[in-house]
């Protein structure tokens, strides 16, 4: 009798918390802080903090989301079964691209700053060095999810310890009369910078979607708190001092703003050690990127709605939605159209956390007995001021993406329209029977 092939719980709070920190902290810190820079000024620290505010929200909303119901591609399944089937189905679907979008984002930007290594004069092509990192990637991911935790916390500890490590080292080094320069567009300017740096924070959702892979329930909450509070700290800390040690105009116009800041208390030295701190954030988040978008992607096909992505392979792993998800990024690599899928990437996860804090809002009405009978981080009462704060927020932060952002946004959302009704149409009895049971532990033949 062959072996039931099904996703492991081998994730323990180090493993959860590096897939989702380790997502939350990629290239945005390195390249994204300096175009924020350029709004906010030497105050870009005070925009991360107002950024922290719709995160925190999130975060909490999370915590109790994925204690609540600890499942696999929470992105889809939470608003699907609270809120609606069709903006569950949406949500799922924005997730996805906005998962493998950042793929091929993160495999570039780690071949540029391999070809800015000081004192090499070769040049690695952009589209094959990135193409042979997705697939280096793909084969970790595929042998399983044990595999990916050990390279995932090994990057992402010497993240975290490289970026204190530079902040710790430059603050003696800070000249207050650089933190003076303000903001050169005002109040107005260090918000537009926190807009922009939403998507530095982006990934914190990410625990939901590996909620049947962790060891214990308690793990999730735990990562959610983690991955929350670490990029917070990192990202004030490491901002506060790159200001503090350029002028905010010679940090913005830099082509590589952390190795600027590095080079004029580090030395030469800080050049290479900014390259190796930024190559370990950019490959946690590529690691967990594949990880966690065959996951959403393997939650659609669970409801039959995206067809043959549910398989599993004999390492626990959603194989053929991990295949996909890399043919469409390697895609996105060779065509060069990675820059659109950017335009979209924030908006997706800002819509992803307008559901979520919706989910709260109809949990109780939608299943009262489970929302009874169920032991979980409950917001109820005046605690529900969290989610609506952050509801409210999201929905600013959304529209602050601008006109074309929302366009393209919208056009991805109107072909998942599409799909979603044509499949359904197919097998309608079927799908809508599947789609009102809660999916945790359902492996289809």
């Amino acid at each position: 009798m062959a072996e039931k092939r099904q996703l492991r719980k081998e994730l323990g709070v180090l493993d959860a918390t590096s897939i989702v920190a380790g997502i939350v902290i990629g290239a945005g810190l390195f390249i994204i802080t300096g175009v924020a820079a350029k709004y906010a000024g030497a105050l870009v620290w005070v925009s991360y903090l107002i950024g922290a505010v719709p995160v925190i929200l999130i975060g909490i909303t999370t915590a109790s989301l994925s204690t609540f119901y600890p499942v696999e591609g929470g992105s889809y399944v939470y608003p699907s079964r609270i809120i609606h089937p069709v903006l569950g189905f949406l949500t799922g679907w924005a997730m996805w691209l906005a998962i493998i979008g950042p793929v091929a984002i993160t495999a570039q930007a780690f071949v540029n700053y391999l070809n800015a290594l000081p004192g090499v004069s070769w040049r690695m092509s952009i589209v094959a060095g990135a193409v042979l990192i997705t697939i280096l990637f793909f084969v970790i991911n595929y042998l399983g999810v044990k595999v990916v935790a050990k390279v995932q916390n090994a990057l992402f500890l010497f993240l975290v310890v490289g970026t204190l490590a530079f902040s710790l080292w430059g603050l003696p080094h800070i000249h207050v009369s650089y933190l003076k320069l303000g903001s050169p567009m005002g109040f107005g300017g260090v918000l537009k910078a926190a807009s922009l740096l939403i998507f530095a924070y982006s990934g914190i959702t990410i625990a939901t979607d590996i909620g049947e892979e962790v060891k214990a329930p308690s793990v999730l909450p735990k990562a959610v708190l983690l991955g929350t509070l670490i990029p917070i700290v990192l990202y004030v800390f490491s901002s506060f001092v790159c200001v503090g040690v350029l002028p905010w105009d010679e940090f913005a116009s830099a082509e590589a703003p952390y190795a600027s800041a590095a080079s004029t208390f580090m030395g030469s030295f800080g050049i290479l050690f900014i390259i190796l701190v930024a190559w370990a954030a950019i490959l946690t988040s590529h690691n967990g990127e594949q990880a966690t978008a065959a996951r959403v992607a393997f939650s659609l096909s669970r409801d039959k709605i995206v067809p043959g992505l549910h398989k599993i392979n004999k390492y626990g792993i959603p194989h053929i939605a991990l295949i996909i998800g890399d043919l469409i990024a390697i895609f996105l690599i060779v065509t060069g159209t990675i820059e659109l899928v950017a335009e979209i990437v924030v908006a997706a996860f800002l819509f992803e956390w307008i559901m979520f804090h919706l989910c709260v809002f109809f949990l109780p009405k939608k299943h009262p007995d489970m929302y009874k009978k169920t032991e979980f981080f409950k917001l109820e009462g005046w605690k529900l001021i969290f989610p609506a704060g952050g509801l409210i927020i999201s929905i600013y932060f959304l529209f602050l993406q601008g006109a074309k952002a929302l366009m393209y946004f919208g056009v991805w959302l109107a072909i998942g329209l599409l799909i979603y009704y044509i499949r359904v149409s197919q097998n309608k009895e079927e799908v809508m029977t599947l789609i009102r049971e809660w999916p945790r532990g359902r492996y289809l033949e």
